[in-house]
């Protein structure tokens, strides 16, 4: 959606507008999941046993060794429940209800034949796409002030952004924004990847190697024995970047910056002076039955964290993804996969009769 931000010439130009939901899982009401509940059909011996586990809920706190008196809560859900994330995602679907009915002329299509992407939704996290108009800034700001009615939601407008293609006036920017009432970005984080009209650079992805510094200086405190340290590096220091590697294009030098901290944490010694490293890298991540210790150096996982992403697209003809990049690619996709494809899927994917 972003690559169109940044390559089309479309006059109309685009925007995608992401909202922050205040105290989103505090605020959900709970008439409004009694009625969503019998809105799909559940049973209503089953809907009372679902709100038995979210209603009436009281609190007591703790200040300074007493204990206060009871408060009770009138709406939310209780974040950690295993069942609070289902019954959010059951009441946010009113959200997309209203999209998809009064919403027509929202969403962006990537190609003239592909479908058109309203908006995008992953809990509270909300992404809503449509063309640089300020009528339709007006009628999606009436959709989501409508849900909020409904729902008991409350739209952070000091957290919310809007980002633009690189083909809408100024002018109309501050237009649109001032109608919305939230501030304009260049560039957006989205579920933890940063989302921009430009290709990535080393300093978008300091953040991780800040976490991983941050966590080998809490540790480094500790008395940790070789073994420790082997199991640390391989559990948690190399696992970090993952989610970033299966969804965006890291640079090595990020992760090989990353591999010199876990080398160095592994054979410095207590005080921070360098020692003697005993074990090539290279060998350490050798699988076991070879003579290594199997680690999983970030490098050589690429490939297959975004294979991952190939086997979803074709185990999958029926999600939002496929029918996406079929329409844009051509039917023969998976037979001649376009390079721009083959980029992001990464080489293990499927082509044709080839692995």
């Amino acid at each position: 959606m972003f690559h169109k931000f940044k390559v089309s010439k479309n006059k109309k130009g685009a925007m995608a507008i992401k909202l922050d939901m205040e105290q989103a899982y505090d605020s959900m009401g709970w008439a409004t999941l009694h009625q969503v509940l019998k809105w799909y059909g559940i049973p209503s011996h089953f809907s009372k046993l679902l709100l038995e586990c979210v209603t009436e809920v009281r609190f007591s706190i703790l200040i300074n060794g007493n204990i206060s008196n009871w408060i009770n809560a009138y709406s939310g859900f209780r974040q950690g429940c295993p069942l609070s994330p289902y019954l959010f995602i059951l009441c946010s679907q009113l959200l997309t209800n209203a999209i998809n009915q009064r919403g027509h002329s929202l969403g962006i299509q990537i190609s003239s034949r592909g479908p058109k992407i309203t908006h995008l939704l992953y809990a509270d996290d909300v992404l809503i796409f449509s063309h640089a108009s300020s009528s339709l800034a007006k009628s999606m700001k009436i959709i989501v002030e409508d849900f909020c009615k409904w729902t008991g939601q409350r739209v952070n407008f000091s957290k919310s952004q809007v980002m633009f293609g690189k083909m809408v006036r100024k002018n109309l920017r501050r237009k649109i924004a001032k109608v919305l009432g939230i501030k304009i970005v260049k560039e957006m984080m989205y579920l933890g990847v940063k989302m921009s009209l430009r290709r990535p650079k080393i300093a978008d992805f300091q953040e991780l190697i800040s976490n991983v510094m941050d966590r080998l200086n809490a540790w480094s405190k500790k008395s940790l024995s070789l073994g420790g340290k082997l199991i640390l590096i391989d559990s948690s220091l190399l696992s970090m970047p993952n989610y970033l590697i299966t969804n965006s294009l890291v640079p090595k030098r990020v992760l090989l910056e990353l591999e010199k901290l876990c080398i160095n944490f592994l054979w410095n010694k207590k005080g921070g002076s360098k020692g003697i490293h005993y074990v090539a890298w290279e060998d350490i991540c050798k699988p076991r039955r070879l003579g290594g210790l199997g680690f999983h150096s970030p490098l050589l996982r690429i490939g297959a964290l975004r294979s991952n992403l190939a086997w979803n697209f074709l185990q999958k003809p029926d999600s939002l993804l496929h029918r996406t990049l079929k329409h844009k690619y051509g039917v023969d996709i998976m037979h001649e996969i376009p390079k721009p494809l083959a980029q992001v899927l990464g080489p293990y994917c499927w082509m044709g009769e080839r692995f």
